[in-house]
C-alpha cells in the first residue's frame, strides 16, 4: 500500500467510533453525591455513554446530585459531549465540567463567576446536540474553545426538581489525535485527488 493510502487509512482508524457503556446507574449503582469524592469512570476511544437518574433522592429533603470524574487518555481529546436522551423536570437541567478530579464549589453556589470550565442547561429540546460548544462559552466560567485535551475532569449533573426520578444519557466522544505526519500526508492525498479531478480532458 502506498504511503499516502496508509496515512488516509490511519486517519480513518483514529476517527472510528466504538460505542460502549462507561457508566450506567441502573447496573452500577448511584453515582456519588459528594463533589469532593466523585464516582470514577473509565473512558476509552469512541463514544462513552454515561447514564443516570437525578432529582428525587432517597434521603428526605435532599436532591440526588451526580458527581463523576473521568480521564481523557494521553494522545486523545474530548471532541464532543452529546446529550443522547433526557427526561427532566421543568424546562431544563444542569451539567458542568471542571478541570481536575473534584468540583470545588457547592451546589448552592450563587456567584456567576465560577472555576468551572463550562456549564450548560439541557432538556428534551437539546437531545442529539453536542453541548461542548455551549459549555465552552457559558457565562462566568473559565471557558474553552473546541475540544478538551488529555487530562482529568469532573462532571457535576443536577436537577433541582425532586418530585420524581428524572434521567439523562450523555455520549462523551473521545478521539485520538493524529500524528502531524499522517495529517500532512492525508492533506497531500486530498490535494492530489482534487488536482486530478480538475485536470482537463484531452
Amino acid at each position: 500500500m502506498k504511503p499516502i493510502a496508509l496515512a488516509v487509512a490511519a486517519c480513518v482508524a483514529v476517527h472510528a467510533h466504538a460505542d460502549y457503556i462507561a457508566y450506567d446507574e441502573s447496573t452500577s449503582g448511584d453515582a456519588s453525591d459528594d463533589r469532593l469524592a466523585p464516582t470514577s469512570v473509565q473512558l476509552g476511544g469512541g463514544r462513552n455513554v454515561i447514564r443516570g437518574t437525578f432529582g428525587q433522592s432517597s434521603a428526605p429533603g435532599q436532591h440526588d446530585l451526580d458527581y463523576i470524574t473521568f480521564t481523557v487518555p494521553d494522545g486523545h481529546q474530548l471532541s464532543a459531549f452529546v446529550l443522547e436522551d433526557a427526561f427532566v423536570g421543568g424546562a431544563f437541567s444542569f451539567v458542568a465540567l471542571q478541570a481536575g478530579p473534584i468540583v470545588t464549589i457547592p451546589a448552592d453556589w450563587a456567584s456567576i463567576d465560577t472555576p468551572l470550565l463550562g456549564w450548560a442547561h439541557f432538556g428534551t429540546a437539546e437531545v442529539g446536540q453536542d453541548l461542548l460548544p455551549v459549555m465552552g462559552s457559558s457565562p462566568g466560567s473559565v471557558g474553552f474553545r473546541g475540544t478538551l485535551p488529555a487530562g482529568t475532569y469532573a462532571l457535576w449533573i443536577m436537577e433541582l426538581n425532586d418530585s420524581e426520578p428524572y434521567y439523562y444519557s450523555f455520549g462523551l466522544e473521545v478521539t485520538a489525535i493524529p500524528a502531524p505526519g499522517a495529517l500532512m500526508l492525508a492533506g497531500a492525498s486530498m490535494l492530489q485527488t482534487a488536482c486530478c479531478r480538475r485536470r482537463p480532458q484531452r
